[in-house]
């Protein structure tokens, strides 16, 4: 299960998941929006040392980004309201064939499905796990054109555009239950 004790926001070092989108915003020009939160949760299944299935559920409404006055802006546009949840259910990974065992973090390729604002799309996940004194890091992100998932990006009058392209991201600590 998702480990919620482990490290500190503050610093990026506990568990959290959240999105990175590039805009272009008025007096400052090309920059990258960053928004993340803690209030994450999940499980993952082990066969051996190979991840079989994971589901991680995010809510959305605590998402705060890197500029306090977008996050109004963010929360409209999830619709967090109606759509409080983004769920990532990953059903197969395997470790790419140039991959070895005896490598600190292991790299695989995980596909499941991402669910946003109520839409459920296929989903390819590029992973690093590592067990670290009987915890298992995983870090990943994936690619996603936001229209897909229903979600219209914010406007605003110091936002001059907002990429539909952007990503997810995630760092999450799993202990036993």
């Amino acid at each position: 299960m998702v480990d919620t004790t482990i490290g500190s926001f503050t610093d990026y070092s506990s568990s959290y998941a959240g999105f990175c989108v590039a805009e272009v915003l008025d007096n400052i020009g090309d920059t990258v929006a960053v928004g993340r939160t803690t209030d994450v949760a999940g499980e993952l299944a082990l066969s051996g040392k190979t991840m079989t299935a994971a589901t991680i559920e995010v809510q959305l409404a605590t998402i705060t980004s890197d500029r306090p006055r977008r996050d109004p802006a963010i929360q409209q546009s999830l619709d967090t309201n109606s759509f409080p949840t983004a769920t990532l259910r990953v059903d197969r990974s395997e470790r790419p064939a140039n991959d070895s065992h005896r490598r600190r973090h292991l790299h695989v390729m995980a596909q499941g499905t991402l669910t946003i604002h109520g839409v459920s799309q296929p989903v390819e996940v590029v992973l690093q796990e590592r067990l670290v004194g009987g915890v298992i890091v995983v870090v990943g992100s994936a690619d996603l054109m936001f229209s897909d998932y229903g979600v219209t990006m914010p406007r605003a009058p110091i936002v001059l555009s907002v990429a539909d392209r952007g990503s997810i991201e995630f760092h999450l600590f799993f202990s036993r239950a």
